[in-house]
Parts: structure tokens; C-alpha cells; sequence
């Protein structure tokens, strides 16, 4: 498997060697072979701070890693949730150039959820299941035990509108709760995001844990959709019916006391972008930008 071999045979935009990475057009068309042995310290760095689970797109991921750091494994402190750079070459090679993060674009936000984007970004428990679909017992907001699968492979990437970095964090999405929400509905919801409006308002219910919530105007929420009503928010770890979880390494304390006065840093770093304080977000929506969608293309 030679990097300068000429290998006929067709597309094979997922393959990815220890000394050679796939850009993802034919097996023709690979980046030259790292410039360090296979079993190199920098190697084993680089797998044993990057967990990929068995998702289908997790090899393609661990590619465009790769590609991003030009093979070099001694570069693995790059792939981060906390690089901008790193995340504006995943959103243009994963979406195969469709989708960039824009310069000058009015005032909206500009927000990134790339699905498979997750992956490298595990824990290591991860790494021999397939993450898009977890499978748990779970307690909902009215604290009933019940079955919730999890998609844990995505992240959601946030960029002002003059294409500076904000923040990304990675999502826990509800592919189902029993008693709230089906599979077929979450999907829907899921797959109505992309160009719709992104807002952030403040969700105090008697009884719940109060959350900052990022909600998107899908038609879902308000039923303008024509298929029912789903109000799915993006806020904290906590309780759901159907909300999707911001994974923050910050967030420790699970405790009803804890869930009442943490946010995710994502959301806070949001705000302060706005100039906006976290006490001012009231019921009423503040609008913040676009939501764009990516697939990671296998």
C-alpha cells in the first residue's frame, strides 16, 4: 500500500491506513505517508487522545482528521473542539466544499452542527459501540425511569458573523424518549434544522430545572410545519424529553442544586458575543443567527 503507487480500483473515500489517508475522492488520490514510523510515540498520542467509535462515518472522520494535520501525528493537539481553524476545514472538507464559514455575513451567527463530527471527541468507552445510537435507561422531566437512545456523535460549531470562532462543544440528541418522543419525530425535527433561525431564551417551568435554551424555528415548535408539534431546545445536561445535551467537561455537579445555576460554557460564550448578559434572557426569543447542517459525506 505504497504512497506513490499508482492503484486502480473504485472511490474509497473512507479508507485510512496508519501511513497513508484518503482525501476522499479515489484511492488514487492520497496524502503523502506521514513522515514518522507507524508505531511512533506521536501515533499512539494521537489514538489515545482521539476516541472513533464503530459509527459508520467514524473512519471517514478519523480521515479528514488526518488530512487536516497533513498526516503529521505530532500536530494532534490541532484536532480540538477549541480550534477554530481545525473546525472550519471540518465543516469545508465534510460537507465536500458545499458549506464554509462566511466573513461578513450581516449580524446573524453562524451555526455548525456537523453529524459524525463528534467523532474523535469520545470517551474511550465509546470506541467499540456505535455512538449515533445509545441505548439507556433515563428519567425524564417528571422524574420517570424510562428508555432513551442517545446519538452521541455530533457537535454543534458556533462562528460570529464575521467568520471569528466562538465556541463548539459536542451533542447528546435524543433519537427517541419513551413517553415523549418517537424515533420518526426526533429524526424530523433533527432534519428540519438546516437554514432555519436559531434563537436563545430562558425556560423556567414550575417543577423543572431551570435552562438558557438555543431553540431553532423549524416549523416544529410551533406547528407551522403542518406535522404537529415538537419543541426540541439545545441546553444543558439534564433531564429530557426530547432536548438535546451539550456535552460540557465543566458541568460535574448533577445535582438538582448544581442543574439550577450551571450553563454550558458554549451557551455563555454565546451571550457574551451578543454583549448580551445571561440574567437579561428572558421568555421571549432573542434571535442569534442560521443553523447549517453538515453530513460528513462516507
Amino acid at each position: 500500500m505504497g504512497g506513490g503507487a499508482s492503484i486502480p480500483g473504485p472511490t474509497c473515500s473512507t479508507r485510512v491506513g496508519d501511513d497513508w489517508v484518503d482525501t476522499g475522492t479515489s484511492c488514487r488520490a492520497r496524502m503523502p505517508a506521514p513522515a514518522v514510523p507507524r508505531s511512533s510515540p506521536d501515533k499512539a498520542r494521537f489514538d489515545a487522545a482521539h476516541a472513533y467509535s464503530l459509527a459508520p462515518e467514524a473512519r471517514r472522520k478519523r480521515a479528514i482528521d488526518l488530512e487536516i494535520i497533513g498526516g503529521d501525528y505530532a500536530k494532534t493537539a490541532k484536532v480540538a473542539l477549541t480550534d477554530g481553524d481545525y473546525l472550519k476545514r471540518l465543516i469545508e472538507i465534510a460537507s465536500g466544499g458545499a458549506m464554509k464559514v462566511q466573513a461578513g455575513n450581516g449580524t446573524d451567527m453562524q451555526f455548525f452542527i456537523v453529524r459524525g463530527g463528534g467523532e474523535g471527541f469520545l470517551p474511550d468507552s465509546m470506541r467499540n459501540i456505535d455512538a449515533r445510537e445509545r441505548v439507556v435507561d433515563w428519567v425524564d422531566t417528571n422524574k420517570r425511569l424510562g428508555s432513551t437512545g442517545f446519538d452521541e456523535n455530533d457537535i454543534l460549531a458556533v462562528f460570529d458573523a464575521d467568520g471569528s470562532f466562538v465556541g463548539a462543544a459536542r451533542l447528546k440528541r435524543p433519537t427517541f424518549v419513551a413517553h415523549h418522543i418517537s424515533r420518526a419525530t426526533a429524526a424530523k425535527v433533527y432534519n428540519a434544522w438546516d437554514g432555519k433561525i436559531v434563537s436563545v431564551y430562558h425556560s423556567e417551568r414550575p417543577g423543572w430545572i431551570p435552562y438558557l435554551g438555543l431553540a431553532v424555528a423549524d416549523g416544529y415548535r410551533d406547528g407551522s410545519a403542518g406535522h404537529g408539534k415538537a419543541a426540541v431546545d439545545i441546553h444543558k445536561t439534564e433531564s429530557t424529553n426530547g432536548c438535546i445535551l451539550i456535552v460540557d467537561p465543566g458541568q460535574t455537579d448533577f445535582s438538582d442544586a448544581g442543574l439550577r445555576t450551571f450553563e454550558p460554557k458554549l451557551i455563555l460564550d454565546i451571550l457574551a458575543k451578543r454583549g448580551v448578559q445571561p440574567s437579561s434572557v428572558g421568555g421571549t426569543s432573542i434571535r442569534l443567527g442560521i443553523m447549517r447542517t453538515v453530513k460528513i459525506r462516507l
